[in-house]
């Protein structure tokens, strides 16, 4: 660590503990914020998610409370760290002789880019009903007055992925537009809570009062009564001013051990290709390390894997991953993983057979392919196995050193990559089989090059 973590004083670390643990919920808490506001509820919503929804602002959260946003709402958009985030609030249609302004839009994609490369729009409703045919004229505009660095406007068109939420009273009806996702703010309080639980010290107290706040306005909008966690907040919070120097230590610590994660996912990431390249020959044995800036997405694949059908920027991918992250060293575990990507255009978009890539591969791997497959890996030993969806197709967990988290992690990659790259040549021909079919299938036509084989050692 570059900084001595500070001295706490265990009684009075004691002490704390033990009024925490013994909280009784029998307080009067005072009305909430958005109880003596002015501006109509739906506004306050649109400015609060806006908020709380934006990576960039100084709340703490980062980009947990989107990603929990958008996985309630059911949008999985992988590696938010890695990519701009925009969001803005009554977005008016640019189309010539329209009017209608939707009440938030995120966008989302490169920051090299001239145009972002995924939007979510999002309709919320508190009282107000649906407006005539308000959610089909948002469904059917091509074109939104939207920032988004020298640009002011997206075109719907140039998304990659585009989604439709509707948020609303649960009792309340759904969209017109069958586009539109409909989600209950009720289903949004109980993400953002199962996010909350136990995060006291995780997230920067204010905003953990402020995102509270916002919640309980939420199930008051939903009619859903709460008065043992409002009590509890009451009391965590007098707690935390009582103990407010100890908490202070604790946080100064614990900002030093998320550093010190930091710095050593940082490393591990900026190392391993170096690492592997010491032991395996990937270029004469035709494979390919793939790094990324975020942790979360490390791989390495036979570059047969790699193609580019459609001759565009998105190319299919059948890759191993490893991901050193904060978290997973945390866990001390290493996941090694098959991954099909669940979200990139030309993986997911039908061809001439009215059927995409992840489709047909998925398909054949359960159906056609599953007794081979499933010998194969069982044999090799996955502790997970999905090969009926996109994402991780198998995945296979290792244990790290907690006193060596640096040079475990990099021996048991070493381990897994000579495991399923390099010793298991028939699962990696098997799997080969399915991505040959399933791209003929698809596209109608051969992968260019030839597959290499397993990954060959140096010397």
């Amino acid at each position: 660590m570059t900084e001595d973590v500070p001295d706490l004083d265990p009684g009075a670390l004691e002490s704390f503990i033990e009024a925490y643990l013994q909280l009784d919920c029998q307080v009067q808490s005072p009305e909430g914020l958005y109880s003596v506001l002015s501006d109509p509820r739906e506004k306050q919503y649109q400015d609060s998610l806006r908020y709380f929804l934006d990576p960039q602002k100084p709340h703490g959260f980062d980009e947990t409370l989107l990603e929990t946003f958008l996985e309630c709402i059911g949008i999985h958009h992988h590696n938010l760290q890695g990519q701009h985030i925009e969001l803005e609030t009554e977005v008016q249609i640019a189309d010539a002789g329209s009017d209608g302004r939707i009440d938030l839009v995120i966008c989302g994609g490169s920051a090299l880019s001239d145009h972002p490369q995924w939007a979510v729009f999002l309709e919320l409703k508190v009282g107000a009903i649906e407006g005539k045919k308000q959610t089909p004229a948002y469904a059917e505009a091509d074109r939104w007055n939207f920032s988004w660095f020298d640009s002011n406007e997206i075109v719907v068109d140039r998304l990659t992925d585009t989604a439709y939420a509707y948020l609303k009273r649960d009792s309340a009806d759904n969209a017109t537009a069958n586009c539109f996702q409909s989600v209950a703010w009720k289903d949004i309080v109980a993400a953002f809570n199962r996010q909350l639980q136990g995060s006291l010290f995780d997230y920067p107290h204010r905003s953990v009062v402020q995102l509270t706040d916002f919640i309980q306005s939420l199930k008051e909008t939903e009619h859903m009564d709460s008065p043992f966690d409002e009590a509890q907040l009451s009391k965590r919070l007098n707690l935390y001013f009582e103990y407010s120097d100890l908490i202070k230590q604790v946080e100064e610590a614990n900002s030093q051990f998320e550093s010190d994660f930091e710095d050593l996912s940082e490393y591990l990431r900026s190392n391993w290709v170096a690492r592997l390249q010491e032991t395996y020959d990937f270029e004469g044995s035709g494979w390919l390390a793939s790094p990324s800036s975020n942790a979360k997405w490390q791989g390495l694949l036979p570059v047969y894997w790699d193609q580019d059908p459609l001759n565009s920027d998105s190319t299919i991918r059948l890759y191993f991953r490893h991901s050193p992250t904060t978290d997973s060293l945390r866990n001390r575990t290493l996941s090694f993983r098959l991954r099909l990507p669940p979200q990139r255009h030309v993986h997911t978009t039908p061809q001439g057979g009215g059927q995409s890539f992840n489709d047909v591969f998925t398909s054949l791997a359960t159906t056609e392919y599953a007794s081979r497959l499933d010998e194969a890996l069982a044999a090799v030993g996955v502790d997970k196995t999905r090969l009926g969806s996109a994402s991780a197709l198998f995945s296979k967990e290792y244990p790290l050193d907690a006193q060596n988290l640096a040079g475990s992690y990099l021996e048991q990659l070493d381990s897994a990559v000579e495991e399923f790259c390099v010793d298991s040549p028939d699962l990696l021909i098997l799997l080969n089989e399915v991505f040959e079919e399933t791209y003929r299938m698809v596209f109608e036509s051969e992968p260019a090059g030839e597959f290499s084989g397993p990954l060959q050692p140096e010397g």
